[in-house]
């Protein structure tokens, strides 16, 4: 709620204007959610940075370049001082104006409190992920109806993107709604859209008590939500919002743009918990940055459906807190092992004669690495390889084809992967080893029958991969399962690993853990890489450029 305070000082008794000359916008107060307190967040953020330019806070009414800022910020509260009731209006144009931006040049959003260096393309990506959550309206912005590809350099290679230029948006001129007609503030109920709110909609037309109203106080913070919180897209089509939930004003005002990505990559997320984690590592990467003034972040998922297909509504969220040092850890080395690569492939670009190929680039974007984020950040803290199966069992939405025909394209991350220390159980990785050890048993075995017949070697290779490949993920039972591994393992004799760890592999075969051994013995599948392992993937392994293709 607004607490305000209403004077009549002499020069507004001659001109008749009252009204409040402070905004008190308290943390904590009735009305603030998560969303309006990570906007009080944004509007600290943006104080912080506003009070070292001194030309621009010069520009305050009634403030000269040797006074304080005329506002006040504590862990839970941030007070607008506008000096005078009539000052309202200028006073808060003068903090829209530095907070939202154009950038010139570019024709992209520009937010100078939020940001730490970030590049052309890093903007571009961050204004995507705007224009999917806050601005995906398009009354809520202005400027070219149609993308634009511009071209930059990443490692050495030419990489076009596209960005929808923009000349202003919404937040440019939020500062009106706040004021009445003679400039001084609004104290009665303002309407807080959902381009402002989003989820906040007006239910149906004709009921307009299903409208969401709040305070001043409660529409400044909404405007600053969209700098207080991250957008990121996933694809054209989606976006994950991230709203921290702010508990220390003055903390979180100081390190908000280290949570910014600042790198391309950092902007390529598979879901929520990838999403989530991205923004508690960065933060982590900075030692004495490390307490960003939060409880937690709520991750909330946008895209179309099929009851509204012209807008992104929220679908799916999650709150997920702080994790362990070992989940961090884990997610550092998934990081690492499965970096989106900047790749290319050949396209044939016009008709007939005129028709010539052309390189064309794209990200190359892990598919395992958002499965091990959102296991790490489940609250029930799954473990990393958890529903691994399900890349042997479902389709890719976007090609319609299956999963498994691009884990051979993650082998060589998720062989780092099983050997990297991210296990919380002997048994789990003696699971994995003992099954890439009976793999090797079986192919050396074909290898020696076939001796120089490559092509009737191969085609047993892909029936031997595909055999065991049946048998795990057609196992619907402990003891389906336990029959399966049980039978391979008869085949490869000497398996030291299983003998020596028996005792901890077997509840992952039984129980109710059985079908954790299940996603580790198909996991071990898809990391094999010995004899055999390129010709048992066989005609199943797609490159990633045809993925691409087919999903663009």
């Amino acid at each position: 709620m607004a607490k305000t305070k209403a004077v009549k000082t002499e020069a507004a008794k001659k001109k008749g204007v009252t009204g409040p000359t402070e905004l008190e916008l308290w943390l904590h107060a009735p009305g603030m959610d998560s969303l309006l307190r990570a906007g009080i967040g944004g509007l600290a953020c943006v104080l912080n940075a506003l009070a070292d330019e001194k030309r621009k806070l010069a520009k305050l009414p009634g403030v000269s370049p040797k006074d304080n800022p005329p506002w006040e910020i504590t862990k839970d509260k941030v007070v607008l001082k506008f000096g005078k009731p009539e000052y309202a209006e200028e006073y808060l144009k003068c903090i829209f104006d530095f907070a939202f931006q154009i950038k010139v040049g570019e024709g992209t959003i520009d937010l100078p409190s939020t940001h730490n260096g970030q590049t052309r393309i890093v903007r571009a990506q961050l204004q995507r992920g705007l224009m999917l959550t806050f601005l995906q309206h398009g009354q809520s912005r202005k400027g070219a109806k149609e993308d634009t590809d511009q071209t930059v350099e990443i490692d050495g290679k030419p990489y076009t993107y596209s960005v929808r230029l923009l000349t202003s948006y919404k937040h440019q001129t939020g500062y009106s709604d706040l004021v009445k007609k003679d400039g001084t503030l609004e104290t009665q109920p303002l309407d807080i859209p959902g381009t402002l709110f989003p989820g906040a909609a007006v239910r149906h037309n004709k009921f307009g008590e299903t409208k969401h109203e709040g305070t001043a106080s409660e529409l400044l913070a909404a405007y600053f939500a969209m700098i207080g919180t991250i957008s990121l897209p996933i694809n054209r089509g989606s976006a994950v919002l991230l709203i921290p939930e702010v508990n220390d004003l003055l903390s979180f005002a100081s390190k908000r743009n280290r949570i910014t990505p600042q790198h391309y990559a950092d902007c390529l997320i598979g879901g929520m918990g990838d999403a989530v984690l991205g923004v508690y590592t960065r933060l982590l990467a900075h030692p004495l940055q490390r307490n960003l003034g939060v409880d937690a972040i709520s991750a909330y998922l946008f895209r179309p459906t099929v009851w509204a297909s012209q807008q992104k509504s929220r679908v799916a969220g999650t709150r997920i807190e702080p994790l362990t040092p070992e989940a961090y850890k884990t997610f550092a080395y998934a990081s690492d092992f499965f970096k989106p690569a900047l790749k290319s492939h050949t396209v044939k670009v016009g008709r007939g004669q005129n028709a010539k190929e052309v390189e064309r680039p794209f990200w190359s974007v892990s598919m395992v690495k958002p499965l091990i984020a959102d296991n790490l950040a489940n609250r029930n803290r799954k473990p990393w390889f958890h529903d691994f199966s399900q890349f042997f069992t479902r389709n890719d939405p976007a090609t319609g084809k299956l999963l498994r025909s691009r884990l051979f394209f993650e082998k060589e991350g998720l062989s780092k992967m099983v050997n990297a220390d991210v296990w919380s159980d002997q048994g789990q990785k003696a699971l994995v080893t003992g099954v890439h050890y009976a793999l090797f048993c079986r192919f050396g075995k074909i290898s020696g029958e076939f001796g120089s017949n490559k092509g009737g070697m191969q085609n047993k290779f892909q029936k031997e991969f595909e055999k065991w490949r049946i048998q795990f993920v057609s196992a619907k039972t402990a003891d389906q399962f336990r029959f399966s591994v049980c039978d391979l393992m008869s085949r490869a004799r000497g398996n030291t690993e299983i003998q020596e760890n028996w005792q901890s592999v077997l509840p992952l075969l039984s129980g109710d853990q059985w079908q954790h051994g299940r996603d580790l013995a198909l996991l071990a599948l898809a990391s094999y890489k010995g004899k055999g392992d390129k010709e048992a993937a066989g005609a199943e392994a797609i490159p990633p450029e045809e993925l691409e293709a087919d999903a663009s």
